[in-house]
């Protein structure tokens, strides 16, 4: 976007500025804080700074750093890593007072030093959980390893963030357990670890993980974020792993869920529709049997390679599940029977190394492995719906897959993470990072020969008294072998403490490069055919089959056909950023930032078909520490944030794709590989549709000038400590979505374009889609094979007939805070939000599964009605988790979430005046031909789960830790979902208020833990 396009939308970014220059009428001097995003920041203050000089020193690592304080006795230490610190101002080379802290990621540290009457204690301070944090103004929370350990959680990333306010679970299950933070879809979220980039590099959906034990901390933001961060619209998921320091520590886990401990899941039964008798309340699905079982092993280790100097961390994980589960509906045919019962199983491998190597004081190196991968493979049996059993006979080879297949495939990784932290001056910090990453995917048939090509071959067609065997096992479509993602990573940060300024500016790209798309098995088909009449010419064949000679003069020959639509889809993501962290009085704090985004997809032949410059996104953000203790903090929020098109949009779009037959006739047929022998070619390879593997047009691919998907947020807020032992707060979150990109299929605009300016279009194949901006005026180029080439073809926003894409999130959170003291900690939310609008953002709920090409805007008629609650709105919910240590052995955890449910909605056919020969049938907000608006049709049921574990540490024993965690402890398997669509060809479908999904029955973990 030109920033002489930027506007103020809804006004949000003219308020905040108004609050801002409200809190900024005063002046005096305070030291300015600022963190990045693997970091913390310890700063303070000495009472007499005079000779002084403060040390930080790592008291894992004993790493150290000095600092002295400036005349007013004021000190800041930015881009530290996050851990316990031990700080001692030194006078003439002796110690004259100590403190102790615990950093976390993101978060500002206070430590000051007031005097000689406290000289020689030692405080130990929590931060950013004993004291309210005002120094940023980022709004969300961070977990630490001590607290992943404690809570009853399952042991995924997506799971702990499920603990914010604000965050709700994903309503597609085609997306995985992706989450919805703030109102947003499943791919408007970032994931970083280390600084690194790891958000899903295909699809933006997810993220690739590491061994829950190698989390330090995981820090959630909801919103509020500055400059540096960016490609989210949703929230910002950050990660920094443990590293290893002067100690050797050695440990490992095993875990299980034993399916035998699981709820039986419940049967899903036709709903009763009062129209199909044959079905209505009948048995659909027998989950009863249903059942997994997960076992986890896990170890790690740490210490120093060099004492005070080089360190190392390693962890690792494996993960090995079984499952079975019904696969086939109770009124399947016999053969669908036969694989009517699934089997599988998954092994998860995850692995991280951390080194650390401090070169000196003021320098220090990182290097961070990662390694994600998921195998998995299954095979059906047969079952029958008499005996409820199934029959344990094989009705397939079954497949195994790696990394594989879909948008809610775990996307695996091989990531290597390089960082440098040069401390220049006490003033000057700079910061370099470079990463790559790369991960395969692959499925595998079992049995599958890929030298083996498939071998077609009907009764029909066969010669007779020649045999046509079938060697190839494997049909259809396989993904193909080189399916892979990769993706580069580099960033320089700079931060510069100038007065009452904490100035932070960087840079940093982002290089995707990906290979995706299908293949038949085998790489051809032989396909066997016969003509009724040898004499007369085939499509595409520049000779009979009679002339061709062999089985020719009876009719018969054969194709050879090849189909392949594998896209190497590129992009580059790039920004700059500055941010002003400006401490206008010792008590009022300033974030001012901007971002300048650059995001560029290429088509497989390396053209640019979305190219979107220039995007400004200002960032605006205040903090007020009201009475200047720390116990009353007011903050407010403003800005704009952008999210990238996926890559995997370009190989729907823009891939090369071929899907030839070339024919021959033939005189036999190998024994052996099916394949036909003393071929005669009757025609070269020729496509019906004119796919011989090009790629479109880049430029008829996207809207001319393509405007960004772009979201303006709005939130403010207070947190006050009633005491050392109680925290609340209160905040209000307004977003709203200024556009988005999505495609749309209506050839009608454009006919009726190429009619007022008299276009031959007789030899036009017709419209292929393209990527717009909804609800704006569009302009496309197209060749309509008349002989002109590409012409501009302008539609306005009245011809394509859809609104401009709304979705505005408005949430009040609530939360009262028990910091842990007196051998507890808890923390209780509550949200009220409200989330409305006329498409759900990249992706949705009845559609779905391509990311960035929603259902919701392919024509018009699709956005009749689309207006109202969206599937993602929970208007209330609350969280509450928290841990108590109830004896010296042992520990108990809780984990409550209860929640609204989501609006419902009715999907049908067009009325009888509305429909037209290309709609999509069942697939509109209409019911019975009568509108039905979004969300109008009431709520899902509310949602109440209570997960709860209890730990044993016998002092006999010491560092074993026994620990039981129950999720689902009620075992309530609520409706999550229905099918809603109603109609089926004008009658009302037999599937129509079917369950589609429940809450996960009671689940039991069993955990043993060694530390030494």
């Amino acid at each position: 976007m030109h920033h002489t396009r930027f506007r103020l939308r809804n006004n949000a970014i003219r308020q905040a500025t108004a609050v801002l220059a409200g809190l900024a009428m005063a002046a005096a001097g305070s030291p300015a804080i600022a963190q990045s995003n693997a970091t913390t920041t310890i700063y303070g203050e000495v009472a007499s700074p005079a000779g002084a000089t403060v040390v930080l020193e790592n008291l894992d690592t004993g790493a150290q750093r000095s600092l002295v304080p400036d005349a007013a006795g004021r000190y800041v230490a930015n881009s530290m890593p996050p851990g316990r610190y031990a700080l001692r101002v030194l006078r003439n080379g002796t110690v004259d007072d100590t403190r102790e802290i615990e950093a976390v990621v993101g978060s500002g540290a206070e430590v000051n030093f007031r005097g000689k009457e406290e000289a020689g204690q030692t405080v130990v301070v929590r931060g950013a959980r004993t004291v309210i944090d005002v120094s940023n103004t980022n709004n969300g929370v961070v977990f630490t390893a001590k607290e992943l350990r404690t809570l009853p959680v399952a042991n995924d990333v997506a799971s702990v963030v499920q603990l914010t306010p604000g965050v709700a679970r994903g309503t597609n299950s085609q997306y995985g357990n992706a989450p919805s933070i703030g109102g947003s879809g499943q791919s408007e979220n970032a994931f970083y670890v280390n600084g690194f980039p790891v958000t899903n590099i295909l699809t933006q959906v997810g993220a690739s993980e590491l061994p829950f034990g190698a989390i330090s901390n995981l820090q959630v933001l909801t919103g509020g974020y500055g400059s540096e961060f960016g490609r989210s619209t949703g929230g910002v998921v950050n990660i920094t792993t443990k590293s290893g320091g002067n100690d050797f520590k050695f440990g490992g886990k095993l875990s299980t869920i034993p399916g035998g401990l699981k709820g039986s899941p419940k049967n899903t039964y036709y709903p009763n529709t009062g129209a199909n008798p044959a079905t209505d309340g009948k048995l659909l699905y027998w989950n009863e049997d249903n059942t997994s079982t997960s076992k986890v092993a896990g170890l790690y280790g740490s210490g120093p390679i060099i004492r005070n100097r080089l360190f190392a961390f390693v962890a690792l994980e494996r993960t090995k599940t079984d499952s079975e589960s019904i696969g086939a509906t109770s009124d399947a045919s016999a053969t669908a029977l036969r694989t009517g019962w699934s089997r599988g199983e998954s092994t998860v491998d995850r692995a991280t190394a951390k080194i650390d190597f401090n070169l000196t004081e003021d320098h220090r190196f990182e290097y961070t492995k990662l390694y994600d991968r998921t195998r998995s493979s299954s095979r059906a049996y047969g079952f029958s719906y008499d005996t409820k059993a199934r029959n344990d006979v094989p009705g397939n080879a079954g497949e195994s897959t790696t990394n594989c297949c879909g948008a809610a495939a775990a996307p695996g990784a091989n990531i290597d993470i390089f960082k440098y932290t040069g401390y220049i001056t006490d003033s000057l910090t700079v910061t370099a990072l470079y990463g790559k990453s790369r991960t395969g995917h692959v499925r595998t048939p079992a049995g599958y020969d890929p030298s083996l090509p498939q071998v077609s071959a009907g009764t029909t067609v066969q010669v007779p008294g020649l045999a046509y065997p079938t060697p190839q096992t494997v049909t259809g479509n396989l993904v193909d072998p080189a399916s892979s993602d990769r993706q580069k990573g580099r960033r320089l940060d700079i931060e510069y403490r100038l007065g009452n300024h904490s100035l932070r500016g960087g840079i940093d790209r982002i290089d995707v490069d990906s290979m995706v798309g299908f293949t038949l098995a085998g790489g051809y088909r032989w396909s066997y055919r016969k003509a009724a009449d040898p004499s007369r010419p085939i499509n595409g064949a520049f000779e009979t089959p009679a002339q061709g000679g062999g089985f020719g003069a009876q009719g018969y020959y054969v194709s050879r056909d090849v189909y392949s639509n594998l896209a190497n889809p590129t992009s580059e993501q790039s920004a700059q950023y500055i941010q002003d962290h400006w401490q206008v009085t010792p008590r009022v704090l300033l974030d001012l930032g901007l971002r300048r985004e650059q995001f560029t997809n290429y088509t497989s032949t390396g053209d640019a078909f979305i190219s979107q410059r220039n995007m400004l996104a200002p960032r605006l953000g205040a903090t007020w520490d009201f009475n200047g203790d720390g116990s009353v903090k007011f903050f407010a929020n403003a800005g704009r944030y952008h999210l990238p098109v996926p890559s995997n949009l370009s190989s729907n779009m823009a891939a090369p794709f071929t899907s030839t037959s070339e024919l021959f006739t033939y005189t036999g047929v190998d024994p052996v590989t099916g394949a036909p022998t003393g071929l005669h070619q009757i025609g070269k390879p020729y496509s019906a549709n004119n796919a011989y593997g090009q790629s479109r047009n880049a430029r008829e691919v996207t809207a001319i000038g393509l405007e960004p998907l772009s979201q303006d947020e709005l939130s403010l807020g207070f947190e006050k400590a009633l005491s050392k032992q109680l925290v609340i707060g209160a905040s209000g979150l307004y977003r709203r979505l200024n556009d988005t990109n999505d495609d749309t299929c209506d050839q009608r605009p454009i006919d009726a374009w190429a009619a007022r300016n008299n276009v031959d279009t007789g030899n036009w194949g017709g419209f292929q889609c393209a990527i717009i901006n909804p609800g704006r005026d569009n302009a496309l180029w197209i060749d309509f094979a008349d002989g002109q080439g590409a012409r501009r073809v302008d539609i306005s926003a009245a011809e394509w007939g859809t609104p401009k894409p709304a979705r505005t999130y408005k949430a009040l959170n609530f939360f009262v805070e028990h910091p842990f003291s007196n051998g507890w900690y808890g923390k209780l939310t509550y949200t009220l939000s409200a989330l409305k609008g006329n498409m759900e953002g990249q992706t949705d709920t009845i559609g779905g599964g391509d990311v960035g090409l929603t259902v919701s805007d392919d024509h018009k008629e699709l956005m009749y009605n689309a207006y109202g609650y969206l599937p993602g709105d929970r208007r209330h919910s609350i969280k509450a988790y928290g841990f108590a240590q109830v004896a010296p052995e042992w520990t108990v955890g809780g984990n409550l979430n209860v929640t609204s449910g989501a609006p419902r909605n009715c999907i049908g056919e067009l009325p009888a005046d509305l429909k037209w020969d290309h709609d999509y049938g069942a697939a509109y907000f209409y019911c019975n031909g009568v509108a039905t608006p979004r969300g109008s049709q009431g709520r899902l049921p509310w949602q109440a789960l209570l997960d709860v574990n209890v730990a044993y540490m016998p002092r006999f024993a010491r560092g074993l830790s026994l620990k039981v965690d129950v999720f689902n402890l009620f075992d309530r398997q609520t409706v999550q979902r229905y099918n809603e669509t109603r109609e089926d060809g004008g009658a009302i479908a037999k599937n129509y208020l079917q369950v589609a999904s429940r809450t996960a029955p009671r689940s039991v973990r069993l955990t043993a833990e060694y530390q030494f």
